[in-house]
């Protein structure tokens, strides 16, 4: 299955979505870390024309977090 970066942006019930300058930072919630860990492999695997991924992890290098940047035209301070 393909990855869009706008269906990112949604959320789901295993994160959460914050605005960053240039992207997006996708947050793993309480309760669904097995979940996010998927999330954020499948992320990173789908990376490359439509967007770029950097993991980052906690104390315990657990991935708990994603930025995500489109590498096309939209970025997240252009107005939609």
């Amino acid at each position: 299955m393909a990855i869009d970066f706008e269906t990112l942006l949604e959320g789901a019930p295993a994160y959460g979505v914050v605005d960053a300058r240039d992207g997006v930072l996708l947050y793993g919630r309480p309760g669904h870390e097995a979940a996010f860990e998927a999330l954020a492999a499948e992320v990173f695997d789908a990376s490359g024309d439509d967007f770029e991924v950097i993991l980052l992890t906690d104390a315990a290098e657990r991935c708990d977090r994603l930025f995500v940047a489109p590498t096309g035209e939209h970025k997240s301070f252009d107005a939609r």
